[in-house]
């Protein structure tokens, strides 16, 4: 990833930190249930916004190393700690915090200028980020159906990113909400709804975030019209007698590993094996870049030699 998203995504992470710090402070100040669901909101921004830095770094590395089958799916498991610990566990005590705030119905806590100030920045950052987000999926979604570009791309990012961005709108609305009316009728108990609504958002994308993982951790497999690219490449290629499959696997969004078994011609030579494989490799590279790690099976090389054995020893 180059040098500017790199610094967009830590700038981000750093916002989402600071928003989370306020919030928190804001929190403990006011006694607000929805403030510290939102603070827990924010801090699962940063914890994704950290993965994707993460996912960087991983995939650099996996370029070349012997480890990168490994280390192309790894950021996938941090994305399910993060799911657990952040989204998960802060949305149920969220959900917690709500109910109880909502059963004791207390008089409204103080602060609430405080409470107003900080969630009206929080407001304005999340639509911000909103209408990037939504611009990106409206040009990453351009020629393609809402199924399509929405629950089958193979870079999930932009959809999730969007969703979370909307669920950031939602979610401060929601206590803005929650602090208004308690400000306005005395009752802590609209400060408690809101932070049980904030509390299933958060659960929400949890979900989301889960099953993004678990697709990415148990292999995608890649478009179809991929793989029937690669079929068409290896209908050129003289020397070859039989292509038995083709199999493309996502390791990640722009990392594919490819599986061909094919069989040679019997009398197909071994340099010739060697050349064929070369320009097979080669042609898929630069007709699909994204398939990094191409393996080829060439399950007649073996009875190649099986047969030239026998020749010699009929001859002998």
């Amino acid at each position: 990833m180059p040098a500017a998203p790199r610094t967009a995504i830590l700038a981000t992470l750093l916002g989402d930190l600071a928003m989370a710090v306020a919030k928190l402070v804001a929190a403990v100040l006011t006694g607000s249930a929805a403030l510290l669901a939102e603070a827990i909101h924010s801090a699962g921004s940063a914890g994704n916004q950290g993965l994707l830095l993460l996912g960087v770094r991983l995939g650099r590395l996996s370029a070349g190393d012997s480890t990168g089958l490994a280390l192309a799916r790894e950021r996938y498991f941090w994305g399910g700690i993060v799911v657990f610990a952040v989204f998960g566990i802060g949305g149920a005590f969220a959900v917690h915090a709500g109910c109880v705030v909502w059963s004791a119905d207390a008089p409204a806590g103080g602060h609430a200028v405080m409470a107003y100030g900080v969630l009206g920045i929080a407001a304005a950052f999340a639509v911000f980020s909103t209408h990037g987000s939504l611009r990106q999926y409206l040009l990453s979604a351009r020629g393609r159906t809402f199924r399509e570009a929405f629950f089958e791309a193979k870079d999930p990012t932009v959809a999730v990113t969007l969703v979370e961005d909307a669920a950031g709108v939602l979610g401060t609305v929601a206590a803005l909400a929650g602090v208004a009316g308690a400000q306005a009728f005395g009752r802590a108990a609209f400060d408690g709804a809101a932070a049980l609504v904030v509390g299933l958002l958060l659960a929400g994308r949890a979900a989301l975030v889960a099953l993004k993982s678990k697709r990415m951790l148990l292999g995608h497999a890649a478009a179809s019209a991929d793989q029937e690219k690669v079929r068409r490449i290896l209908a050129l290629q003289p020397g070859i007698e039989k292509v038995h499959d083709v199999t493309a696997v996502h390791l990640a969004p722009h990392d594919v590993l490819l599986g061909v078994a094919l069989d040679f011609r019997p009398d197909v030579g071994a340099d010739e094996v060697r050349r064929i494989v070369y320009s097979i490799e080669y042609r898929i590279r630069e007709a699909l870049p994204h398939m990094r790690r191409v393996y080829i099976e060439a399950g007649s090389v073996v009875r190649f030699w099986e047969r030239a054995g026998e020749r010699k020893a009929g001859n002998g």
